[in-house]
């Protein structure tokens, strides 16, 4: 039945999840009101329904504050005063988090206020060049994000990986200076990349045409930098046209499906990521502290990746992805929930430690209590049954 609901497109777990809330909210209420009085139960559930709805103005209240920062995002003359934007809506998503704990809310609110920011950057570069009297981007053109920022998994800024597609080469002169000029505004934002993929390099940016020739080229002669075009299904579009970028997303697809045999042994180094555990099943510590973004967010983040990319599952954001792979029935309901639970445990401590200014994703294990050290044990299990899996669809046992 469970497989059924999913066949039809329900959310699932979304519906079991919130299911088992409203039961244990109502076993303790119902707990509550046994040694209670019938005018003291009725003042109890009153005080239970104006705190919820108290709880849902501030939510309301948060979001339209949020939103009129974004519209302020918009209508920015200058850097100086993105830069004032930009740090109200990190404090808001901070703040956010630190009351509710939602990893996909703190992705979901850091992504849009990137995505905005972003935009307005891209403006104004443009307007300066207006005013300056030096041509303007000639025809269309879209500003894709790949990697976290590509997965709208947004959290650190200073990690941003875009590419540019244009229309055809002959146009694409008047993007050099577009380009650099709109990542040197980025960079004074703070946003930018760590790896040098930017449209600021020619390597980044291009026609379609230019696209499908480097891709070809790169994955020519038996794999070559095909980690490279799978790390490319992450790509979303943040600013510019949208029919371009799709067509930017179908070739790389197209891409994909094409080079099959390479896939699978990208498919196979990808199962076989670095366990979080060692030979005797403790976590893998060096001095002292365990590297959760090496053998925890890494490993889940690609093999679910991997495992769309093979099924032809269009989703970018990794939970979407694997409600994708559960809903083509390529992991059940039980382990589709357990890497839910270890996604967000994982990323839970990576944004905690972002928002205290610490660098990296490094835990030590002796700072966490039992509970804390059950989830974190579980969620690596998690994801070393999704590796399983995928070797197994490699080599042809499963």
């Amino acid at each position: 039945m469970a497989l059924l609901l999913g066949a039809r497109g329900e959310d699932l777990l979304t519906r079991r999840g919130t299911a088992e809330f409203v039961e244990q909210v109502r076993q303790g209420l119902y707990g509550r009101m046994a040694h209670l009085s019938a005018g003291e139960e009725e003042q109890l559930l009153l005080r239970v329904r104006d705190a919820l709805e108290e709880d849902l103005a501030a939510e309301q209240q948060g979001r339209e504050e949020f939103s009129r920062a974004l519209d302020e995002a918009d209508q920015a003359e200058d850097v100086q005063a993105l830069v004032l934007v930009q740090d109200r809506l990190h404090v808001m998503a901070a703040d956010h988090f630190r009351r509710r704990g939602s990893v996909t809310a703190y992705h979901l609110l850091r992504t849009a206020a990137l995505d905005r920011v972003t935009a307005a950057a891209l403006r104004i570069a443009a307007n300066q060049m207006a005013v300056g009297g030096v041509g303007l981007p000639a025809g269309r053109w879209c500003w894709m994000a790949v990697g976290s920022a590509g997965r709208g998994e947004a959290t650190r800024f200073d990690a941003c990986d875009f590419l540019l597609v244009h229309e055809e080469s002959e146009a694409g002169s008047s993007f050099v200076g577009f380009s650099g000029r709109a990542a040197a505004l980025l960079e004074r934002l703070g946003i930018g990349s760590r790896t040098g993929i930017t449209p600021a390099s020619t390597s980044w940016r291009g026609s379609l045409a230019e696209w499908r020739q480097r891709i070809a080229a790169r994955v020519a002669g038996g794999g070559g930098d095909l980690e490279g075009l799978v790390r490319l299904a992450d790509l979303r579009l943040v600013a510019g046209d949208p029919s371009l970028a799709a067509d930017m997303v179908n070739l790389v697809r197209a891409m994909l499906s094409f080079h099959t045999d390479p896939l699978r042994e990208i498919a196979r180094r990808t199962a076989m990521m670095p366990s979080g555990f060692d030979f005797f099943g403790r976590l893998r510590v060096e001095r002292g502290m365990f590297n959760l973004a090496l053998y925890g967010i890494g490993p889940l983040v690609a093999n679910v990746r991997l495992m769309t990319v093979r099924h032809d599952i269009p989703e970018t954001g990794t939970t979407e992805r694997i409600r994708g792979l559960l809903y083509q029935g390529r992991i059940d309901v039980d382990l589709a929930e357990r890497l839910l639970r270890a996604w967000h445990c994982f990323c839970r401590h990576a944004v905690e430690r972002e928002i205290a200014g610490e660098g990296g994703v490094f835990i030590d294990p002796d700072g966490l209590g039992s509970d804390e050290m059950y989830e974190l044990h579980s969620g690596l299990e998690a994801v070393g049954s999704l590796q399983k899996i995928v070797y197994s669809s490699v080599t042809g046992q499963g």
